[in-house]
């Protein structure tokens, strides 16, 4: 149960980035006939299919960039986020970030609203 709470609060988070930032959109595939539910879809595989990047690709790139993360105190995290988005992006989900500031924008929103959500929702 926890692990599909977290999930729906990662869905929630892409959907309020996809929200605020202009250079983060959705164009999901036509999953069924009806958009919104189309939309939703999109959410939820977006969210699982970031769930696994973050699970393997991003601590080779956290290993990788140790010694600039030391550098720069940490922020340098920020573009490792910012660069699992983009990632994201190339995959035919139907997720798009249009740079590198944006997907950086969008992954400080992301972080932020699902640690708050993941405080709120118990599991």
């Amino acid at each position: 149960m926890g692990f599909l709470l977290r999930m729906i609060a990662a869905a929630a988070s892409l959907g309020i980035a996809d929200y605020l930032l202009e250079g983060i959109r959705f164009d999901p595939p036509a999953y069924t006939a009806d958009a919104q539910t189309n939309y939703l879809l999109a959410l939820g595989v977006a969210a699982i299919v970031l769930g696994v990047l973050n699970a393997i690709v991003r601590p080779i790139l956290l290993l990788l960039s140790m010694p600039i993360t030391c550098a720069t105190l940490g922020l340098f995290v920020l573009v490792v986020n910012g660069l699992m988005l983009l990632i994201l992006s190339w995959l035919p989900l139907g997720f798009h970030v249009s740079d590198l500031l944006q997907a950086i924008i969008g992954a400080l929103i992301v972080s932020v609203v699902s640690f708050f959500l993941n405080r709120v929702v118990p599991g």
